[in-house]
């Protein structure tokens, strides 16, 4: 367990190293550098007390389970931490819930931040793998997908901010944008890697699902955390409509139904009323069904990874990670973050 810690943060080491040079040798103002400056260190301080971020450990070990080698990949890995670092602070931003560092700058100025590195950064990253004789067509694949990624998270986010003001959504349609909004981030991530290291259509697949479903399982446990891992719930505020909430909307009667949507309008001005709309969703299985979904999805996790047939150690790592996403952890500890 020592050992993995230790060269998981190694790898975060290099991959910020990797990222301090992709920023420092940008042709901008020294404000817009700062700020970029900002929101790495920040990331980078969260990195170091988790290392097992998935936009970095990821792509690297699925990288080292095809060839052996991880090296290759520091530029792919870094262009997901630059994705992954940018949506973090976009999503943040939507849902007003920025850090304090980020208080006392313009608004403009964080959605300036985060559009720089989700939308240019990753580009520049892939680029340096020109260098290393990466085949044309093999940039280009990669290029296309960090464009096609965006794409799809962007039209998750969109969904996650319309569905509080929708009157009604499915479990299907909830589902699908977890898949969109956060899955597709973590495809993507392991998809990268492995499209770096063969040109094999079945690998490339296999981790790709694998990715998509360990994505999908690690928002589903947030979703939850999100609601009963703090006292005062942000997602609660925010009017979310994360899965256990369409959940008991989708299951409960009609006069619980109108009830806890009586409690979610109340929960969205006073956290007075959080512990009552828990309540509720706990009564109509709410957690109990999120923990189904999360080990269904855990389970095909596993199942793609082992059509991936993983080298050793690395195989093994990815297992680890996967396992490490659980519901059971005690309240108020930190849950991972995407």
């Amino acid at each position: 367990m020592h050992g993995d810690k230790a060269l998981m943060r190694e790898r975060v080491e290099r991959v910020f190293a990797f990222l301090n040079s992709v920023i420092e040798a940008l042709p901008l103002h020294p404000n817009h550098r700062e700020l970029l400056r900002i929101h790495l260190r920040a990331g980078r301080e969260g990195a170091e007390t988790w290392p097992e971020m998935s936009a970095i450990q990821v792509p690297l070990l699925v990288h080292t389970a095809v060839t052996g080698d991880e090296m290759p990949a520091i530029p792919v890995a870094a262009a997901c931490t630059f994705l992954g670092l940018g949506a973090d602070l976009y999503d943040s931003l939507l849902d007003h819930e920025l850090p304090p560092y980020w208080h006392s700058r313009d608004p403009a100025e964080v959605s300036l931040t985060a559009t720089t590195l989700m939308a240019t950064l990753p580009q520049l990253s892939i680029a340096h793998l020109q260098d290393q004789g990466t085949p044309p067509a093999r940039l280009w694949a990669l290029a296309h997908l960090f464009a096609g990624t965006l794409q799809t998270m962007i039209a998750g986010e969109y969904e996650d901010l319309l569905f509080p003001k929708l009157e009604n959504v499915c479990l299907e349609d909830s589902r699908a944008m977890v898949e969109r909004k956060s899955g597709s981030a973590n495809a993507l991530f392991a998809r990268a890697g492995a499209v770096l290291a063969t040109d094999d259509p079945l690998t490339i697949e296999a981790y790709a699902n694998f990715g998509l479903c360990f994505g999908i399982a690690k928002q589903l446990i947030n979703d939850v955390w999100g609601i009963w891992g703090e006292d005062t719930s942000r997602d609660l505020l925010n009017g979310k409509r994360t899965l256990p909430i369409v959940y008991a909307l989708a299951t409960l009667c009609v006069e619980k139904r109108n009830q806890l949507r009586r409690l979610l309008a109340a929960a969205r001005e006073s956290a007075d009323y959080h512990d009552e709309v828990r309540a509720l969703l706990a009564a109509a299985g709410s957690v109990r069904y999120t923990a189904v979904i999360v080990w269904l999805y855990q389970q095909q996790a596993r199942d793609h990874l082992a059509a991936a047939s993983p080298k050793e150690p690395a195989g093994e790592v990815l297992h680890m990670l996967l396992d490490r996403a659980s519901l059971l952890p005690q309240r108020k500890a930190a849950p991972p973050p995407n």
